[in-house]
C-alpha cells in the first residue's frame, strides 16, 4: 500500500470531521491536523489530530492509526493545543488560523 494522503483520511466519520491537514510531511512521515471531534453525546469541539501516512511498503497497510484496515487520526489531549501551537510543529503561516480555529 502506497502512502495515505492525510486529507482523504475521514475516518472516525462518527466522530470526526476535517478541517483542514496544516502539516502533511509526506510518504513515510507524519501529518498534523484541525478538525471537529463529535463527542456520542452530540457536543463538538475542534480538536488537532495527528497520524504516520505510511509509506510504499505492503507490511505498512494504511499508516498508523488505522481502524478495521482503514486510516484514521488520533486527537491530541486538548491540554497538548497551546505547546503544540506555540511551537514549531506547525507552520507559522497556519499557526494563527489553527489558533483562531482552536479558541
Amino acid at each position: 500500500m502506497a502512502y495515505i494522503d492525510p486529507t482523504t483520511v475521514v475516518s472516525p466519520k462518527a466522530n470526526w470531521s476535517l478541517i483542514e491537514v496544516v502539516r502533511n510531511e509526506g510518504d513515510g512521515d507524519a501529518s498534523l491536523a484541525v478538525g471537529t471531534w463529535t463527542e456520542a453525546d452530540g457536543t463538538s469541539r475542534r480538536r488537532l489530530a495527528m497520524r504516520w501516512n505510511g509509506n510504499g511498503s505492503e507490511e505498512q497497510g494504511v499508516g498508523n492509526p488505522q481502524s478495521r484496515g482503514l486510516p484514521t487520526w488520533f486527537m491530541l489531549p486538548e491540554w497538548m493545543h497551546n505547546t503544540v501551537i506555540a511551537g514549531d510543529a506547525i507552520p507559522a503561516e497556519k499557526r494563527a488560523l489553527v489558533a483562531a480555529l482552536l479558541r
